[in-house]
């Protein structure tokens, strides 16, 4: 009876350390949140929050002083991604950007790409927007130093209702 006795107790305990672990103490709007894919599928509450999952930013070559971030975003309501921010012993500037085909009025075989900032990301309610090589991207000017392989750096995404989440991006060969 006494095994019985403690395998539910332990049950119980595990149970309560799960159901703290979810919750906060108070959410006024403005706080700084990291949402994870495995937080998004653990409880209701969940799935009415910002879903950013894949974060990485590529291996940048020695001597380069330019950037790149992705990921994939899911907002539970019509928003936009407005704005990212890194630390400053990461880059200097942060700005979102697309890059695009263009064809110049040299005829067909001439398309180059081009890539320039916006001021917003669409982000649809429920769809999840991919920030990804060849298209929206995160772009960072004036790195401080090349961004390293296996390294990882915070990055504070800021959204149209006026939200911010900060993950964590993991450097990679790209």
């Amino acid at each position: 009876m006494h095994h019985l006795t403690r395998s539910a107790a332990a049950g119980l305990i595990a149970t309560s350390l799960l159901l703290a672990g979810c919750g906060s103490d108070s959410d006024n709007g403005s706080a700084t949140t990291t949402t994870t894919a495995a937080e998004s599928a653990s409880t209701t509450e969940a799935s009415t929050a910002m879903e950013i999952t894949d974060v990485w930013a590529r291996q940048s070559p020695m001597g380069t002083t330019a950037g790149a971030i992705y990921l994939n975003v899911t907002s539970p309501t019509d928003d936009a991604l407005m704005g990212a921010s890194v630390p400053a012993e990461i880059a200097g500037t942060v700005e979102i950007h697309e890059t695009a085909m263009s064809t110049p009025d040299m005829g067909e075989g001439t398309e180059s790409m081009t890539m320039a900032p916006v001021e917003s990301i669409e982000l649809p309610a429920g769809e999840t927007v991919a920030l990804e090589p060849g298209g929206y991207h995160v772009m960072l000017l004036d790195l401080v130093q090349p961004l390293v392989t296996g390294e990882s750096f915070e990055v504070t995404l800021s959204f149209e209702t006026g939200e911010d989440v900060t993950v964590t991006a993991e450097v990679r060969e790209g």
